[in-house]
């Protein structure tokens, strides 16, 4: 507080003492001394500090005397980017929350020394307790002492979520599923393959099987988001989704300083599903006219996805309708190792939705059999289908003699009033088929186009 108020008066004396005395300077907090931005944008008292900061780094006569100087930030993007010049000789360590055998060793520690009720297994409490530091984790042991509360899923959900969000909420949005798999209709070759590359190698510790990323290509409405949020709930696995109107500020080096906080936050539940929604808007290389910060966030996106190191616990999903857009260094094999066709269902995947839509509704019905319906909804997306259901039990209650139940005949009227809207569907099919990069992902009357190297898409 003091170096903050007056540093033009006691910086000249720690100068002193460091150049003279073999002693350690520990300076926490650094980030409010220095902060990120542009140097132009910093007071008078932050330049002063700034500058006795960098002398220091490279002075001979510090290194000579023995002299160190250690400084503490929350996070590294919150501190003046000048720093880290090579010239200056500064080293930035991470110290990053404990892993999975961490937390689980700190956890025996703590159920060891008390009197704490949990059916919970140290392992399940450590995988549990992902993204929280050995503090928080303490503060779940002490809260379930002073409340007398037993130590279970939800409670330690629940304080991990007060946590998370406020921690990282300002920067990312967290997901908590409510529907698995079984509670979506068709998409099965896509579901079988998350289940069998995704969920059980990483069950198994087998993270060689998990690819880097994946693509999801295909029209609006046909299920991308909710096939990955079935994904998280069937898995549970973390699922966190990057909103760029999130990460984007006002100020200069503010939206590469909530981006660095993002992927940190993400990379702190592993492991963890990170979510980008419409992917050939949200990342792209820019250009001059915004001073570069799209360039720098989509530099720093592509080199956290290549990273192999987060192969099998960070896995990056994204969603898009547009896979023509697309930078071709993020599509490549090694970021996003698998491109799948999120198309439109067929009859017999369309009849399935039904019944599970109206089944998700709690709507009441007489129909046991959806094939005919199904076959009068070609060409209608997953969400348009859930659109008709609706319509049927708003038709339903305006008459009092069907009783709010959904029958044939209301059903039939509704798919009547309810035409597909989802615009070039065919468009967005075609190029969604053309990205796939395995024809055993495409359903079989579109594998047929794999085959043929003169796929043509009319636009």
């Amino acid at each position: 507080n003091l170096m903050n108020a007056m540093p033009s008066r006691l910086f000249p004396f720690i100068d002193k003492a460091l150049k003279n005395t073999k002693m350690v300077l520990f300076i926490d907090h650094v980030e409010k001394m220095i902060p990120s931005g542009d140097i132009g944008s910093m007071t008078m008292e932050e330049r002063i500090a700034l500058i006795w900061i960098c002398e220091w780094s490279s002075s001979s006569r510090i290194s000579a005397v023995g002299s160190t100087i250690l400084m503490l930030a929350d996070n590294l993007a919150d501190v003046s980017r000048e720093i880290l010049k090579s010239s200056y000789r500064i080293e930035p360590i991470l110290v990053g929350l404990p892993d999975e055998e961490q937390r689980r060793e700190y956890i025996e520690y703590l159920l060891n020394n008390g009197e704490v009720k949990t059916d919970l297994t140290p392992s399940e409490f450590a995988k549990l307790s992902s993204g929280l530091s050995k503090k928080s984790i303490k503060d779940i042991k002490l809260k379930s002492e002073a409340e007398d509360i037993p130590i279970s899923f939800d409670f330690i959900k629940d304080k991990k979520h007060s946590v998370l969000q406020k921690e990282y909420g300002d920067v990312l949005e967290f997901i908590y599923p409510e529907l698995g798999f079984e509670n979506i209709g068709g998409m099965e070759k896509a579901k079988n393959y998350l289940l069998n590359n995704i969920v059980k190698p990483i069950m198994q510790d087998d993270l060689r099987r998990v690819p880097m990323g994946i693509l999801l290509c295909g029209p609006s409405g046909t299920g991308k988001t909710l096939l990955v949020n079935a994904l998280a709930k069937s898995s549970g696995f973390n699922c966190v989704k990057i909103d760029m109107s999130r990460i984007l500020g006002q100020y200069v080096g503010e939206s590469e300083k909530n981006f660095k906080k993002c992927l940190l936050g993400a990379q702190s539940q592993q492991p963890v599903i990170v979510f980008v929604d419409e992917i050939d808007t949200a990342f792209k290389r820019g250009d001059s006219g915004d001073s570069g910060v799209s360039r720098n966030i989509f530099s720093e996106f592509l080199q956290f996805t290549g990273n192999t190191n987060n192969r099998g616990k960070v896995i990056f999903i994204a969603a898009t309708n547009r896979p023509d857009l697309i930078d071709p260094a993020l599509k490549r094999a090694g970021r996003f190792d698998k491109k799948i066709p999120i198309l439109l269902p067929d009859a017999g995947e369309r009849a399935e939705i039904f019944k599970i839509i109206i089944e998700k509704y709690g709507f009441e019905t007489d129909i046991e059999d959806f094939m005919a319906f199904a076959e009068g909804t070609e060409d209608y997306t997953g969400a348009e289908i859930e659109t008709v259901v609706r319509k049927a039990y708003e038709l339903a209650n305006e008459d009092e003699t069907k009783g709010n139940v959904l029958t044939a005949q209301v059903l039939t009227e509704a798919i009547k009033k309810c035409r597909p809207s989802t615009q070039q569907i065919q468009f967005m099919t075609m190029l969604a088929i053309e990205e796939c990069d395995d024809k055993d992902l495409l359903p079989e009357k579109y594998k047929g186009l794999l085959d043929s190297k003169n796929l043509s898409i009319e636009r």
